[in-house]
């Protein structure tokens, strides 16, 4: 699979063998707990603390979805019933229905052109929404909805130390104020009618780490200084306070904070005239003072030592007007969250994960059922019915077939056909991605019904991951139950794309692979054209010691290797890859493939969503001499990667699949 250049910084992580527990938490208010986690190790998790009964269920996300939140969770807002989730190294916002704790869409680097590590998400309308980016001079823009990527902004803001970061963000108005947290001494104005920084505003001291609104119009940001790097100091490293007028975008206050303290944070509550702020201790102040208090309103617990705990992260429950408090303690422990009265009295204190650092409040209700579709309005909105059977997965060897750095497995190692197959069809149910491997490798999958070939229309949707510098192609075939027996043992028809009958495509090809012998050893692979080549392995991205699944069946070749073909058709190899920069293009075919950005992957305008898909003929299925197959209906599908490349940078070109759709559409493109 070759994926963004940014995308899936990831912690490795297996899938647990547990079954995937149920959770009903919609008829409470509770608060949702994103724990960090350490850096480089993947374990992030998200616990959920019930505040009439002082419970706490911890490791929710893992518990109800059966893999791991990732690796270093950073930042959870919550907007129409579903907790957008930042993970900032695995380069992923996950969608969490706050209700069950399910996933119900997710949006990773591979799906965008510049997010690399998505910091914070600050939702503009039911519609839109920005991230904001640890390395990537890009504020991205996706659709909270349906967690297509629309655009982005591009921030100007110059690399340091291979940061260009923006962090928080407040909206005020109609303007959204970001601050440039690494390195940087910025906060940025952006307009979010027209997506557009309109304005810079420089702050007399460095790294602008917390940002929030008041009912005034204006705007609160708390700096960390800098960090004190020995000889080499950089910034006067003491945290200020700052109040900026929204309307004028300027700041008319500036407060020098006593306390050298990096772990600063800001919170309002709900009436937006309270302020709350770390800075070693908690103080709070009405938005009106033009002063900080002199004694903390809440003082950091001690250990028995005297030396005060990190606290980490705070939040003001809008109802209650409690205060919620995350402390690290050291870093490596389980973290605690302390719960204060509206006065500052402690009512209760719990264990979560590893470094706590954000809350959300649930409202008591969601809008979105277990499984449900962000998108689903009770209206038919073209796309009919994902298919209900995986007959079939054979993927060729290739380096994110069993998953990948930012989910780790979806496959466990030892798995059956049957059990690979069972694991294809849910994670489309849940729109989430297959890979399948090199050249030949594929997924044959089945409807409960019939699709009609509507003779000319679009009759079936194919989702995958294409950009317009990346394509992977796959060629799509279809098959009819035309002895009845319910399996797909039929004839295979190809539907021919825009290279079927020219230079570009190779018909009847044979790809054999050799199953490796040594950890770590790259797959070679020869074909019946008298080519030969190799699937990478690459640890970078997946650490597993074989790209070889288990399931995949072997022949012995006349030296005695075991070795696995693939028969079916070829596209030419079209990528591209420049030393210097480390990037790759792969352009896309004109239309008839997966996982291809072709005129035929386009968003539908009578879809409520905005999600982009590809569409496809029956009428476009030909026989194995290029005839038409003129078929009134098919029963199978099967999708196949069509190339053979690879690149140093990402590996080989894989087909990625999301799901495949009876997808009669109602008004013709």
């Amino acid at each position: 699979m070759l994926l963004a250049i940014s995308a899936l910084l990831a912690a490795c992580s297996d899938l647990e063998t547990a079954p995937e527990e149920v959770f009903d938490a919609s008829k409470e208010s509770g608060v949702l707990v994103l724990c960090e986690g350490n850096f480089n190790s993947g374990n992030s998790t998200l616990a959920y603390y019930n505040a009439v009964t002082k419970s706490v269920e911890n490791g929710v996300f893992q518990r109800a979805n059966d893999r791991r939140l990732g690796d270093t969770g950073q930042s959870i807002t919550i907007h129409n019933g579903v907790a957008y989730v930042a993970v900032e190294n695995s380069g992923v916002v996950w969608g969490i229905d706050v209700a069950t704790f399910r996933v119900v869409g997710q949006l990773t680097s591979s799906q965008t052109e510049h997010m690399i590590n998505p910091r914070y998400v600050q939702v503009i309308s039911d519609e839109k929404a920005y991230i904001t980016d640890l390395y990537s001079p890009y504020i991205t823009i996706f659709n909270p909805k349906t967690f297509a990527c629309s655009g982005s902004i591009h921030t100007k803001q110059p690399n340091v130390g291979m940061y260009a970061s923006t962090e928080q963000m407040a909206k005020c108005g109609k303007y959204v104020f970001v601050t440039c947290w690494s390195y940087s001494n910025k906060v940025l104005v952006v307009d979010s009618e027209t997506d557009e920084m309109v304005n810079e505003i420089e702050l007399s001291s460095m790294q602008p780490k917390s940002i929030k609104a008041d009912c005034n119009g204006k705007v609160w940001v708390i700096t960390d200084g800098g960090y004190d790097t020995g000889t080499d100091s950089y910034g006067e490293n003491a945290p200020h306070l700052y109040r900026i007028d929204a309307a004028s975008q300027k700041v008319e206050l500036d407060i020098t904070l006593p306390t050298d303290e990096a772990a600063v944070q800001l919170a309002v509550n709900a009436e937006g005239n309270m302020l709350y702020f770390i800075n070693n201790d908690i103080y709070r102040m009405s938005v009106n003072d033009e002063t900080v208090p002199a004694t903390p309103f809440i003082e950091a617990p001690a250990d028995t030592y005297g030396k005060k705990h990190k606290l980490y992260g705070i939040s003001v429950e809008p109802k209650s007007g409690e205060i919620y408090v995350a402390d690290a303690v050291d870093y490596a422990q389980s973290g605690v969250v302390y719960r204060y009265a509206k006065d500052g009295t402690l009512t209760d204190q719990f264990r979560v994960g590893i470094n706590p650092n954000g809350f959300a409040f649930t409202s008591g209700k969601t809008e979105i059922s277990e499984g449900g579709d962000p998108d689903d309005d009770g209206e038919d909105d073209g796309v009919q019915s994902l298919v209900n059977k995986v007959y079939e997965f054979m993927p060729a060897p290739g380096l994110l077939v069993n998953g990948y750095r930012i989910t780790g497995d979806f496959i466990h190692d030892g798995a059956t056909m049957q059990e690979a197959c069972e694991a294809v069809l849910s994670n489309w149910q849940k729109t989430w991605s297959v890979s399948l491997g090199g050249q030949g490798g594929y997924v044959v999958a089945g409807f409960d019904h019939q699709v009609q070939n509507s003779n000319g229309d679009y009759d079936i949707a194919i989702k995958g991951n294409p950009y317009s510098y990346q394509s992977e192609p796959g060629i799509i075939w279809v098959s009819r139950d035309d002895n009845g027996n319910g399996l797909p043992d039929d004839t295979w028809y190809e539907l021919a794309g825009s290279e079927y009958g020219t230079e570009n495509e190779t018909l009847g090809y044979a790809i054999t692979y050799y199953k490796p012998t040594v950890p770590g050893q790259d797959i070679e692979w020869t074909d019946n054209q008298g080519g030969s080549g190799i699937i990478p392995h690459m640890e970078y991205w997946n650490s597993h010691a074989f790209y070889w699944q288990d399931w995949i069946p072997t022949e012995t070749d006349s030296e005695g290797r075991e070795c696995h073909t693939y028969y079916g058709s070829r596209l030419k190899d079209t990528h591209t890859y420049d030393e210097e920069t480390n990037m790759s293009q792969m352009p896309p075919f004109d239309w008839g493939y997966a996982d291809n950005n072709g005129s035929d992957y386009f968003r539908n305008p009578t879809f409520n969503s905005q999600q982009s898909l590809g569409y496809y003929k029956i009428s476009n299925a030909v026989t194995s001499e290029g005839k038409p197959a003129d078929l009134d209906h098919i029963d199978f599908v099967k999708v196949q990667t069509g190339q053979t490349g690879w690149t140093p940078n990402l590996g080989e070109i894989s087909t990625e699949v999301y799901g495949i759709w009876d997808a009669h559409i109602k008004n013709k493109k």
